[in-house]
């Protein structure tokens, strides 16, 4: 049975003509052991390995810089599901076993105008339809499948249409002498590369929280300030997005650690994307209570920063939020940072509740656990901390139920 503690994904490596890696394609996995695909709803499998790559084990570490292939059967075409990153950066492989329908058509080209280039996977006359090749960019042929002399003349047609070529089954040196000659443009087997199996603990996530934040950016009258507030109030779903936005595959060269920020970088579009993504995990698994701890600690560091001399208080609540991230996974906060880029100053923070910063958390933790000390903000008075406290837990719970309602 598959580990729903895990999030898996397996790449293998499209090489060029010279050996060098140019592309990885990701496949599905049911497990970490498991050596090959087998999925029963090919739909499902897709969506499993774009959320588990983008949102859980990162495409950073799957393919820097690189350019990745995801299989697309029917369905997915048709409901257009674009993956939530720079377009530029994933190929969609059409599954073989695809129509050339109107809807399939319709979501083929919606996709090529996004800036998707469009493969045919294990290309076939007798199996693919051929009208296929009028709307793509690339075909990838499974040496496997054709006898040497019906292979070479695919080859040859194809180059003529202008469209690139895969190699797909490359076992030998010889088979990959023989495609070269030929002149594709990549090569896939387990002569050059075998699979290789990532895998990454899935952070929890409010599946209803996000589907309200999908509603919400439905609506042409949608503020800014609304999603931030939905999306700022769900850990998971905060964490995936700083993490996305602060990938390579955007590109910005400063950290981007405001929820409102990435909000406005990403756009509503790849947002109702992402969102769209994690409602469909079943990561749901945790008490709600954990929750409603973390939304305490993100707003209690919220209301007493500034008396810190802290103005960033969109940056104090991630911190609060992100503090009880270990707990939540299972990992170091040090091994947790290394998947989430964030400023100088809020990784600091986090790590050893040094700075101005660090010192607001600092005080949050001992006063959770009874140890703080009157004189720790500038003598604020304890019924005065207290009272900051008590508005918090009722806002974090008040916060909760309107989500997950």
């Amino acid at each position: 049975m598959p580990n729903p503690a895990l999030a898996v994904v397996a790449r293998q490596a499209i090489v060029d003509a010279s050996k060098n890696v140019v592309a990885y394609e990701l496949l599905y996995r049911g497990t970490e052991t498991a050596a090959v695909a087998d999925p029963a709803d090919a739909e499902r499998a897709t969506l499993e390995v774009i959320a588990n790559a983008v949102l859980e084990i990162g495409l950073d570490r799957l393919s820097p810089d690189l350019p990745v292939h995801i299989n697309y059967p029917h369905d997915l075409l048709v409901k257009r599901v674009v993956p939530p990153v720079f377009p530029q950066r994933v190929v969609i492989e059409v599954l073989e076993s695809v129509r050339a329908d109107a809807e399939v058509i319709a979501g083929i080209k919606a996709l090529r105008a996004k800036g998707h280039l469009i493969a045919l996977d294990d290309f076939s006359p007798s199996v693919t339809d051929m009208k296929l090749l009028e709307h793509a960019d690339m075909v990838k042929l499974d040496l496997s499948q054709h006898t040497p002399e019906v292979f070479d003349e695919l080859a040859k047609d194809l180059k003529k249409r202008g469209l690139r070529l895969i190699a797909e089954r490359v076992e030998t040196i010889e088979a990959f002498d023989r495609c070269v000659a030929l002149g594709f443009d990549g090569f896939q087997g387990f002569f050059l590369q075998h699979p290789k199996t990532f895998s990454a603990r899935p952070i929890p996530s409010n599946q209803l929280g996000a589907l309200r934040i999908v509603s919400l950016l439905q609506k042409e009258d949608a503020e800014v300030a609304d999603v931030e507030r939905l999306v700022a109030h769900d850990l998971g779903l905060s964490y995936r997005v700083l993490r996305c936005i602060n990938s390579s595959y955007y590109g910005f060269s400063k950290k981007v650690d405001s929820i409102r920020q990435a909000v406005m970088i990403l756009g509503f579009e790849r947002l109702r994307q992402l969102c769209a993504l994690v409602a469909l995990r079943e990561l749901g698994d945790r008490p709600a209570t954990v929750f409603v701890d973390a939304m305490t600690r993100a707003r209690f560091c919220e209301q007493l920063g500034p008396l810190r001399g802290v103005r960033d208080t969109a940056a104090l609540f991630i911190m609060g939020l992100f503090s009880t991230l270990d707990v939540l996974t299972g990992m170091s906060m040090r091994d947790v940072l290394k998947e989430l880029p964030l400023s100088e100053e809020l990784e600091e923070a986090l790590l050893t509740h040094q700075g101005m910063m660090g010192s607001v958390l600092r005080e949050v933790i001992a006063y959770e656990r009874g140890g703080w000390q009157p004189t720790a903000f500038r003598g604020i008075k304890p019924e005065a901390m207290q009272a900051i406290y008590v508005e918090a837990v009722e806002w974090a719970e008040a916060a909760h139920r309107a989500i997950s309602q």
